[in-house]
């Protein structure tokens, strides 16, 4: 990699992230994908924007492996929808029995689907059931990512994860991808997302945020952010918001003696929400 990263190379970041606090994050594999290109990304990104970035991705990571657990434990789980997967290592942390159905990017979903495959064979990882699907959150139709997922999602419950993805796409293409969850999911299915909302962006630590991926992405990946406000998931058409948190809450929680300035602290929140008849 060079001085400049792409969107897509911010996956390796965030499995950096995860990999320095693996107590936190329970992400016992992140160290897989990392290289000095790679650590020299995250700490230039962890130094100019926050330097508790490393600690809000082990969070986040935590909170959604703990709820898939218990979820999966209650047998209310049996295909986890991983939406702009990255590099995140959900199979191998979780119950070797799920379907696990893993969709981003070209590039991103190229070299995991190699490198999994390798670590597996050499016997770093244990064998998954991992479906690899190609897709772009992007495209005006996403008819074909539908008719893609449904025969290997088939009438099994399902836990759709969009992490990540929603800072990088607009409202249209946010709208489109909550509807594709509507119809993919029945009853009782859940859907969790991750987003920012609108007041973080009055803040200094968040104008940090937009000024570094202005000034780091290459030219052709720049975007326009998107923040996303909790109406969004409180109404949300054929779905309850059943929980609520944020980095803050979070940190209270599994790290309860820390303390953490709130104001240096890139505040993301993370929703689950069950789909209602």
């Amino acid at each position: 990699m060079n001085n400049k990263i792409t969107i897509d190379e911010t996956a390796f970041v965030t499995a950096a992230f995860r990999a320095g606090d693996t107590g936190i994050s329970k992400d016992h594999h992140a160290h897989l994908w990392a290289n000095s290109s790679i650590e020299e990304h995250a700490v230039r990104y962890s130094s100019t924007v926050s330097a508790y970035e490393p600690y809000a991705h082990c969070l986040r990571n935590r909170y959604f492996y703990d709820t898939l657990v218990e979820l999966i434990d209650h047998n209310e789980v049996e295909v986890l929808i991983n939406f702009g997967c990255g590099f995140s290592m959900y199979p191998y942390l979780l119950n070797k029995d799920l379907i696990y159905i893993e969709i981003d990017k070209l590039d991103v979903i190229t070299h995991k689907h190699q490198k999994i495959s390798e670590w597996q064979e050499q016997g770093f990882l244990p064998f998954r059931e991992i479906h690899y699907i190609e897709a772009d959150f992007n495209m005006p139709s996403l008819e074909d990512l539908y008719h893609q997922i449904v025969p290997l999602k088939g009438n099994k419950k399902s836990f759709i994860l969009l992490e990540g993805v929603l800072f990088f796409l607009g409202k249209e293409d946010t709208n489109r991808l909550f509807d594709l969850f509507e119809r993919l999911q029945g009853p009782d299915e859940y859907l969790a997302s991750v987003s920012f909302q609108p007041q973080l962006e009055k803040s200094v630590v968040f104008r940090k945020l937009i000024e570094f991926v202005e000034s780091n992405l290459e030219k052709n990946q720049q975007f326009q952010y998107q923040t996303v406000k909790d109406g969004y998931y409180k109404n949300r058409r054929g779905y309850k918001l059943i929980d609520h948190q944020d980095t803050l809450s979070l940190s209270a929680y599994y790290d309860p003696g820390r303390v953490l300035p709130n104001e240096e602290v890139l505040n993301e929140h993370m929703y689950l929400l069950k789909r209602i008849k």
